[in-house]
């Protein structure tokens, strides 16, 4: 080869290799944050409410999810009569199971704790991750059935370990999947995303499909309403007193 054909191969792959490098993580999330509504607009939102239904094992239930910032969430699932309770007030994680014989709240344990934490969180881990004391990495691209994604890898203070992979197109979550250790016992699980639609400037995934990691069954939900901005009191997220 001549030194020419050197040189020009030589100053191609550096090109190639400047133009990986470019594509930084928060480049990425930035793009991200534009495509689900912007930063004003999502930090603007102080409560929102999704009302739909999941199904999974034979049934169907109606499920009302709301979030109020800061760290508020409160979903009721409800069926047969009965309405099931999980709760957390910014503090402390309750619930109610009336299908196990329990009308009144009980504390949660702190492995639940720290899930409806994260649930709470309106605008997504993603955005201001770094405020939240989480390391994002940008490990490259994937092939997600046919969609090229971006895989972004997410720690938290405690280590645990949350993946993202953003269409590479859109900037929009397709999936999430993460490893938790509950009870000594490690659990692989993962979230997908879809159909989304604006609601008033913000874009929502109108369904989604939760499951442990490499089966194929799991729970799929669609949000049929998303409320933005209502009122809603603390002491709706409050755990209450037993019943006397």
């Amino acid at each position: 080869m001549k030194k020419s054909g050197i040189f020009l191969s030589l100053l191609l792959l550096l090109f190639a290799v400047s133009g990986i490098k470019s594509q930084t993580v928060d480049e990425v999330i930035d793009n991200h944050v534009k495509a689900i509504g912007g930063m004003d607009k999502l930090m603007a939102i102080k409560s929102v409410r999704f009302t739909g239904k999941f199904s999974g094992g034979g049934f169907e239930v109606p499920v009302v999810m709301t979030l109020k910032r800061k760290d508020k969430m409160r979903m009721d699932i409800t069926f047969q009569g009965n309405s099931q309770i999980q709760a957390f007030d910014g503090t402390t994680a309750w619930g109610t199971n009336p299908f196990a014989g329990k009308k009144d709240a009980e504390k949660m344990p702190k492995e639940a704790e720290k899930q409806m934490k994260n649930q709470s969180d309106i605008e997504g881990a993603l955005v201001n991750y770094k405020d939240k004391g989480y390391k994002a990495e940008l490990m490259g691209k994937e092939d997600m059935e046919g969609s090229e994604v971006y895989k972004i890898k997410l720690t938290d203070k405690d280590g645990d370990v949350t993946n993202y992979y953003l269409d590479a197109t859109s900037y929009l979550i397709l999936k999430e999947t993460s490893k938790r250790k509950i009870k000594e016992k490690e659990i692989s699980s993962e979230t997908l995303y879809g159909n989304y639609q604006q609601i008033e400037g913000i874009t929502f995934p109108m369904s989604l499909e939760f499951r442990e990691a490499g089966s194929q069954d799991g729970q799929k939900g669609v949000m049929e309403k998303v409320e933005l901005n209502i009122e809603v009191d603390d002491s709706y997220f409050t755990m209450p007193e037993p019943t006397k």
